[in-house]
Parts: structure tokens; C-alpha cells; sequence
């Protein structure tokens, strides 16, 4: 019998812990700790992926996961019927808006790629009242009227391409509840092809013309795990999924086949928004990594390996995107754990430094007492000295032992706008020069000898900067908000959300050291919010959105995505301006019905391999 030395050319290793570097992979030791063989495979993980840009469910889909196309779809919840024409494409970070469809619809059918697609039927009421037969071709930018289907569809799956696709299933005014129909699209043409074993609508698809996959759905009134494959003439029943479950996710998205496909969410009557991933290899389904956050009535597609899922219900209309990928790393989730109490509850506090190293200061409660400073080492805070003047709605920057903090509403009635500024060495804070103009609920951005104050009331536009001795005024930002939050350093800082008339505003904007210019629109509008990091690599948390929310969102330069929300929403808290966007602070805040002391820690997703103990069961 060949052995393992043999293979390889050396040993089995005998080690007291596992191996931590990439080239472990493939190999086999024993874990003498843990009494065991190891080894390194690779696994799949799902990962927060751009938000879109439209809410909606019921969308069609097609493409692959990093160049994928999202058309159509309802933008209402259960009940409602609202459809949009709305088309975006992904480039596997971000959604950007496509042509228009020229007629709203949801439910529709679809195949292709992200530049070569076609979409036909669905339902666009209102202010329709039938399904549809309309097929349009999407070329990469817009969509060109194509040829009719020969029946009003809704409900229908899609495999293939734009000149060699599959329509299959679905429902139609004579048959609503499904039909078996297959219908084979030559490029220009619809022509009948070979019937499915059971009428089905809501299925999830996979593969090519000659070589498709259908699986999931529902025959009314029953939900169903059926698959079965196309040769191109007639289908064959493969293995059942493990969950019944209907729903639109599973539209071809062209990195599935036959042989390898992926379903994740959809819907089922058993358990709302489910998390469950299926992998299907060509003879059997197996359980996949769970969806990090339940999803039904979602879009998407993939294979075994990859695959992407967007938009949705949960239970609300959702942007959520997730994408899944397969490697020999197996990440621990970002998530939010609770820290240190304040000492002292507040709300429209500053701070300035790192998750372990911070220093919060200013903020008031109902007695106002706005000039405490606190200091907190990673698990809890210590009073400091405090500030000279006491104050509310200020801004800081910096580290915890050379930190500045400016502006604000100062004592003794808090209605007075003020342009101090003050630097902290560790100990105690000492009177620097004032701001040029003074202003309150401003944002702040770098070092104390390199910072950025910017925004705020009543100069809602100003920008200034901070050599560690004086402010200079600097070319404004585009939208005057107030309530905004900053992150970054003086030559790359983002101003992120906030209020602009007449009320909170998405805009992001970007400062390359001169000038301000345009960055990725917040999903949802912000302000009194939170933030930390660098502008390519951000975080901004917490706020009001109009309520307030534990919302986290990660910055990549160009887009906004979603991370683990916090645990107790509130706004007017103070971040962590000298953190990143995998280490974060917040603390204290307006949590009504009361002011808050609570801490929150981030700690962003931890990569790690993925061991496997090997048995010889």
C-alpha cells in the first residue's frame, strides 16, 4: 500500500498546536494537543457585498458574481405592488445604475450576462392588470425591445444565453398556480421544448441550454425540493434538495452548471427568512455555510464554490447584498461586544484616539455637566482632567495623549456657539488658538499637528485646518450639513452624512488636502452618527436615519456595504477618530429615555484557516 511519505516525499508531522500559514493547505499533521490528524481544506464563507442602490424582491438576475445584472423587481412589501424598471450592475464590490427597462415589471424570467441579457414576462401591476409577454435584450447599457414570448408569464426561470437560452415553469392567466411548459430561445425566436416532469413556478435555475438545472419551487398549494436536468431535448429527475423552499433566488447567473450550482434564502411556510445554503455537485445536495442574515423573495444566483445573493425581504424591502466564495480560509464574523461604562452618562460627546486607547470628552445630560474627559484603556474608562470649557456638540481628533477638540455649544446655557479650541497631552487639557469661525455639531478628521475641522452650524460649508498651533480656512465642501461625521487624516478625510436642508442627507464627500469632491452615497441618510478609519477603508455607525438606529457600514473607497449592527441604538455618540475600520469605538450617545454610558467594541471579520480533523469514519 502506497503511503503518506510516499505521496508526499516526508512524514505525517507531530505538532502541539496547528500550523497558522497559508501552505498548510493540503497538508497532514497530528495535533498532539488535541490528540487528532489535522488538515487544511478549503471552505466557504458568506461576506457582506455592496448594497443596491433600489430596494426590491422579486428581481431578475443574471451574469456572474463579480459581473452581475439586477433588472426589475417589487418595491413595496407583502401586499403591495409596486414594480420598477430599475437595472443595476455589480462589478463585485459596488452597484451601479444600467438602461432602464422600458416596462416595469417583477417576476419576470431571465438569462445571459451582465452585457448580453434578456428579460421576458412577470407582472407590472400596478398600474397593469395581466401578466406579461414583453421580452426586452439588455446590451450593457439598455434594453431593446425583443421578441414576445407566446404566453403571458410570470413566475419562470431562466438558463442560458441570449442566443441559446430556457424559459421554464412559471405561471400564466389559464394556469396560474404553474404550468410545464419549457420554452427554448434560439437568439431571435421562442420554440416549444421538452415538458417538465411537474408544473412548478418560483424555481431556482443553473447551467446552459443543453445542459440546465431546475430545482426548488412550488406546485401550488405544496412547497417543493424537486431538480431536474436538461439535456436540450427533455429532463431527467436528479436528487431532491434537503429543504423544500420557493422563492426567486437561483436565477441563472451564469457561474452555475449543471453540475454545480448553489440556492441560499428563498422562501418556505416552515421558517421566515431563512439562513439555509444548499450546494448541489452534480449527484447530491449538500448543507452550506448559513447565510450571515435571512433572506426570502431574494435574487441571485452561483455555483458551488461562488455565488451572490441581493435584495429581498427580511421581512422589510432590503438592499442587503451577501456574496459567497470559497477558500481555505474560514473568517471569524465582524461583530459588535459590549465594553467599559462611561462614568458618566451623556450625549454630544467628542473623543479622539483607538478602540484601546481613547479619550472621550464634553457632552452633556440633563444637568449639563459638558467639560468632563474620560480616558479608556480597551476595558474601561478612568476619569481625567477636564476640559477648560465645558460644552456640547464639539468635534476632536487625534490620539489619546495629543488630541484637540473644537467648538461646540459652550457653558453655562449651552446656546452659546463657541470657537475654542483645546490640545490634551495625557493629563490635562490647555487653551490652543480658536477656530476661525465658531460652529457646533461639526466633524474633525487627523493628527494634532494635521487635523480637519469641517461642516457644522451656522457655517455649514467651512473647512479648516489645524498645523498644532493654528486654523487655516480651506476650499468648502460641496453639501453644508450638519451632524455629520468624519473620518480619515487631513490629506484624506471623508465627511460622511449628516443634516442638509431640508433634512439628512446620503452625501459622502472626499478631501484629497485641497479640495472636496464627491465619494459614495450613504444607502440610507445619516446624521449624529459615529465613524472611524481611513477614507478607503471607513466605518460609520449608530445615528439617526430618521429614528434612532445600530446601523454599521464599511467604506471602500467607492462604496458602502453592511456589517453586524450594534446593540443599543442611539445617536450623538462619540467614535473613535484614531481607530479603523476593524477595530471601532462608540460611547455614550442619546438612547432615549435616557442618556447613555455604554460602550460598544467593533472587531472586524478575523481571517483563519480552516482546519478539518480527519477520522477514519
Amino acid at each position: 500500500m502506497t503511503t503518506y511519505k510516499e505521496i508526499f516525499g516526508k512524514p505525517i508531522k507531530v505538532l502541539s498546536s496547528d500550523p497558522t500559514d497559508a501552505g498548510a493547505e493540503g497538508q497532514i499533521w497530528y495535533n498532539s494537543t488535541l490528540g487528532s490528524f489535522r488538515s487544511v481544506v478549503a471552505v466557504g464563507s458568506w461576506s457582506a457585498g455592496g448594497n443596491l442602490n433600489t430596494a426590491r424582491y422579486g428581481g431578475a438576475s443574471s451574469g456572474t458574481e463579480t459581473a452581475a445584472l439586477l433588472s426589475g423587481g417589487n418595491t413595496l412589501p407583502g401586499g403591495s405592488d409596486s414594480p420598477t424598471g430599475a437595472t443595476e450592475e455589480y462589478g463585485g464590490t459596488s452597484w451601479t445604475a444600467g438602461g432602464s427597462l422600458s416596462t416595469a415589471r417583477y417576476s419576470s424570467g431571465a438569462f445571459g450576462v451582465q452585457t448580453a441579457s434578456l428579460i421576458t414576462g412577470g407582472d407590472n401591476r400596478p398600474p397593469g392588470s395581466a401578466y406579461l409577454t414583453t421580452t426586452e435584450n439588455y446590451n450593457g447599457s439598455s434594453w431593446t425591445s425583443g421578441t414576445a414570448y407566446p404566453v403571458a408569464i410570470t413566475n419562470s426561470a431562466g438558463f442560458g444565453t441570449t442566443t441559446a437560452g430556457v424559459i421554464a415553469g412559471g405561471g400564466t392567466p389559464s394556469s396560474a398556480p404553474g404550468v410545464t411548459t419549457t420554452t427554448e430561445y434560439s437568439g431571435g425566436s421562442w420554440t416549444s421544448g421538452g415538458a417538465l416532469p411537474l408544473l412548478r413556478r418560483w424555481s431556482g435555475t443553473s447551467g446552459t441550454a443543453t445542459a440546465g438545472l431546475i430545482f426548488l419551487g412550488q406546485t401550488p398549494p405544496n412547497v417543493m425540493a424537486n431538480t431536474d436536468s436538461y439535456n436540450g431535448t427533455a429532463w431527467t429527475a436528479e436528487a431532491a434538495a434537503n429543504t423544500k423552499r420557493t422563492g426567486w433566488y437561483g436565477g441563472n447567473m451564469g457561474s452555475g452548471t449543471q453540475t454545480s450550482a448553489m440556492m441560499a434564502g428563498g422562501w418556505t411556510p416552515f421558517t421566515p427568512n431563512p439562513t439555509e445554503t444548499e450546494r448541489y455537485d452534480g449527484s447530491s445536495w449538500s448543507t452550506g455555510p448559513a447565510l450571515a442574515s435571512g433572506i426570502e423573495y431574494n435574487s441571485g444566483g452561483g455555483s458551488f464554490s461562488s455565488g451572490i445573493t441581493t435584495g429581498g425581504r427580511a421581512p422589510g424591502v432590503v438592499t442587503t447584498t451577501q456574496e459567497f466564495n470559497t477558500s481555505i480560509y474560514s473568517p471569524t464574523a465582524a461583530t459588535w461586544a459590549s465594553g467599559g461604562d462611561l462614568n458618566k452618562a451623556r450625549s454630544q460627546l467628542a473623543s479622539a484616539g483607538s478602540q484601546t486607547a481613547n479619550v472621550a470628552f464634553g457632552g452633556g445630560d440633563n444637568s449639563f455637566e459638558a467639560n468632563e474627559s474620560e480616558e479608556y484603556n480597551g476595558t474601561s474608562w478612568s476619569e481625567g482632567n477636564n476640559l477648560n470649557t465645558g460644552r456640547t456638540a464639539l468635534a476632536g481628533f487625534g490620539i489619546q495623549t495629543a488630541a484637540v477638540g473644537f467648538g461646540g455649544r459652550a457653558a453655562p446655557n449651552f446656546t452659546t456657539t463657541t470657537a475654542k479650541s483645546e490640545e490634551y497631552d495625557g493629563t490635562s487639557w490647555s487653551e490652543g488658538n480658536d477656530l476661525n469661525t465658531a460652529r457646533y455639531e461639526l466633524a474633525g478628521a487627523g493628527i494634532l499637528t494635521a487635523g480637519l475641522a469641517f461642516g457644522g452650524s451656522p457655517t455649514a460649508t467651512l473647512t479648516e485646518t489645524y498645523d498644532g498651533t493654528s486654523w487655516s480656512e480651506v476650499n468648502d465642501l460641496s453639501t453644508g450639513r450638519r451632524g455629520l461625521s468624519g473620518a480619515g487624516t487631513q490629506t484624506a478625510a471623508l465627511a460622511i452624512g449628516g443634516v442638509a436642508s431640508p433634512g439628512n442627507t446620503t452625501a459622502v464627500e472626499e478631501f484629497g488636502g485641497t479640495s472636496w469632491t464627491s465619494g459614495g452615497a450613504l444607502p440610507v441618510a445619516t446624521q449624529a452618527a459615529a465613524a472611524s478609519g481611513t477614507q478607503t477603508a471607513a466605518l460609520n455607525y449608530f445615528g439617526s436615519a430618521p429614528g434612532r438606529v445600530t446601523t454599521t457600514l464599511g467604506y471602500d473607497g467607492t462604496s458602502w456595504s453592511t456589517r453586524p449592527n450594534g446593540a443599543t441604538a442611539r445617536n450623538g455618540l462619540a467614535g473613535s477618530p484614531g481607530g479603523t475600520n476593524t477595530a471601532a469605538l462608540a460611547s455614550g450617545g442619546d438612547s432615549p429615555p435616557t442618556y447613555s454610558n455604554k460602550t460598544e467594541e467593533f472587531t472586524g471579520e478575523i481571517p483563519a484557516l480552516g482546519y478539518k480533523t480527519i477520522s477514519d469514519s
